[in-house]
């Protein structure tokens, strides 16, 4: 089997996705797969005898890199033209990344890079260094795995599930695939306005919900009422604490919610259900059914059969953290977001959570500079309009104050910068380098 007969053992008037007001059912999908694959297939081969000729439509968003030619890069805006030439050129040999559409040229890969024949796809993770490394993946490494994930989220073929982003994104383009090997239905729009969510998911009855806890902290903030409809959150990539969990459920009384830990190279690796949160932002809970997971010099290790190619398990995705004694994960985040101050170890994301405990503040990211810490946040709109003034050293204080309620006085930033917006790569993770450039 592929990704094009999963879609096709679905009922063909099964609505697949909707993007904006816009809606595709499972038919529609596999008849623009295969009028894609058609159309990429000439072009490829056109291109290949270097002969005279337009791309077609679908052909447009697909790029290619001389010496690379089975490598083929997708870029568009819409989710529904990543998703058709993701499976058009896997349908014909051709091995998909998709890019962020924030992405101006694709990354520069190595022409004598060994690419697999067995390959399916390539993703590309870039970390919070923003430097890309592209890995590869079977179909079976991801598709046998979903009838476990999607038993563990519960999820099946009545879900209608909100997502937000790119399919840049690996945890949105694998929920993408697993939902639809279900026949559920996906739901997403391309804006980044929290209250444009929340009426998707008003109008179109979403019952499920899968968005970093960044994103979920502004959807429940900007939530008109409550929504009983909504059964399930799923989360990942990010922390989240009883405080996130208290506002979810403020807006979404009746959900459940199951934060889980990843990464591209490993895919699933843990998972935390909603009534196992504590008020230790750090856990993640126990390992995924056949994952198992270790710690090594600080470093969290973990044995999965759904790793990426060329991937020797154990493997660590860079994270460190510690296991306690019933088996639960604790992130404390990169091994490079760790900072070595004085002789006392301050993980970046205990400080990033703290910041964004604040009412005051949507988002942060820390970075190490010139020997201290140096915070960097997005203000809420509701206390603070984008369209004023710089904000006053006097809020700098206040905020440190708070600060000081719930961190050691060593874990506190030096100094607080604020911004317009952070600069994410696409799973949204904050790119350090990059931050006291976009001051």
């Amino acid at each position: 089997m592929n990704y094009l007969e999963m879609l096709q053992a679905v009922p063909a008037r099964q609505t697949a996705l909707i993007e904006d007001s816009r809606q595709y059912t499972y038919g529609e999908m596999v008849m623009d797969v295969r009028r894609c694959s058609d159309g990429l297939l000439s072009h490829h081969r056109t291109a290949a005898q270097r002969a005279p000729g337009q791309p077609s439509a679908a052909a447009a968003a697909v790029s290619y890199q001389e010496g690379l030619p089975s490598l083929a890069w997708i870029k568009s805006p819409s989710v529904y033209t990543q998703l058709i030439c993701f499976l058009s050129c896997a349908q014909i040999g051709l091995i998909p990344v998709i890019l962020s559409p924030d992405i101006i040229h694709p990354p520069r890969i190595p022409s004598d890079l060994s690419v697999p024949d067995k390959d399916c796809m390539g993703v590309l993770t870039s970390g919070t260094t923003g430097t890309p490394k592209l890995l590869f993946r079977t179909f079976e490494s991801w598709h046998g795995y979903f009838p476990v994930q999607n038993s563990i989220f519960g999820v099946d073929g009545d879900t209608r599930m909100f997502v937000h982003g790119s399919l840049a994104f690996t945890g949105n383009l694998n929920m993408y695939l697993a939902l639809l090997s279900q026949g559920a239905t996906l739901i997403t729009c391309p804006a980044v306005h929290p209250p444009g969510w929340n009426r998707s998911i008003s109008l179109n009855q979403a019952n499920a919900i899968y968005l970093i806890p960044s994103k979920l902290r502004l959807l429940s903030r900007t939530a008109p009422g409550p929504a009983d409809h909504v059964k399930t959150i799923l989360t990942g990539s990010q922390s989240m604490d009883l405080k996130d969990m208290h506002g979810l459920k403020q807006a979404f009384p009746q959900s459940r919610c199951i934060l889980y830990y990843g990464a591209s190279e490993l895919s699933y690796v843990s998972y935390l259900c909603g009534h196992e949160m504590t008020g230790n932002p750090a856990c993640v809970g126990r390992p995924f059914p056949g994952v198992h997971i270790t710690v090594k010099d600080g470093e969290i290790m973990a044995d999965t059969p759904c790793c990426a190619l060329g991937v020797q398990t154990p493997a660590s995705a860079g994270d460190i953290g510690y296991l306690d004694s019933q088996g639960f994960l604790y992130l404390l985040g990169r091994r490079d977001n760790v900072y070595n101050i004085h002789g006392r170890k301050i993980p970046g994301a205990l400080v990033e959570h703290a910041l964004t405990d604040l009412e005051e503040i949507n988002e942060a990211a820390v970075a190490l500079e010139h020997g201290s810490l140096t915070a960097y946040v997005v203000l809420n709109p509701a206390f603070h309009s984008p369209d004023s003034q710089t904000p006053s050293t006097d809020l700098s204080r206040r905020l440190m104050r708070r600060l000081e309620e719930n961190l050691e006085y060593y874990q506190l930033p030096r100094r607080i910068r604020f911004l317009k917006e952070i600069p994410k790569n696409s799973s949204g993770k904050p790119i350090l380098s990059l931050l006291s450039a976009a001051e």
